[in-house]
């Protein structure tokens, strides 16, 4: 684990709950990452976060989410980077729900979002309830796929 990435297993690691239920940030801002952590932890969420969209596409390769949460602007990039992010998503894990988040929003940019399929399209600051409470419907969401699956 580098300071780039913070991994983090529910206390039932072993629970196929927590590997369905697993949630990716994806974010460059250190503090955004500092609350998304102490958020997801006091709800015992799998998550891992990362502050590079490289890092991000890394984790889909090994690891099911099912949501992403992803900034869209990254220091040092060409602006769009989560939206690029959100496209990868979408093809590697068409399941998994995609929450974009950004402090430069724009009508187009919304637009965008929803065309590419984000479940979600946030403009910061978001209060961390409102996140909280969108993965709570969407693990409920899941656990009810599951029953009617099984």
């Amino acid at each position: 684990m580098t300071s780039h990435e913070i991994q983090h297993a529910s206390a039932s690691s072993n629970n196929r709950e927590t590997e369905t239920h697993r949630v990716l940030i994806v974010d460059d801002e250190p503090a955004i990452c500092f609350a998304y952590r102490k958020l997801l932890e006091s709800e015992r969420f799998g998550f891992d976060i990362c502050e590079h969209v490289e890092a991000g596409i890394a984790h889909l390769s090994r690891t099911d989410y099912f949501a992403v949460i992803s900034d869209v602007r990254f220091a040092g990039s060409e602006n769009e980077d989560g939206v690029y992010f959100m496209s990868v998503v979408r093809k590697a894990q068409p399941q998994a729900k995609v929450i974009l988040v950004t402090g430069y929003g724009s009508d187009e940019l919304k637009k965008t979002a929803h065309e590419l399929g984000a479940y979600r399209y946030f403009e910061k600051p978001v209060n961390p309830s409102m996140i909280l409470s969108l993965l709570r419907t969407l693990h409920l969401a899941a656990d009810e796929d599951e029953e009617i699956r099984f």
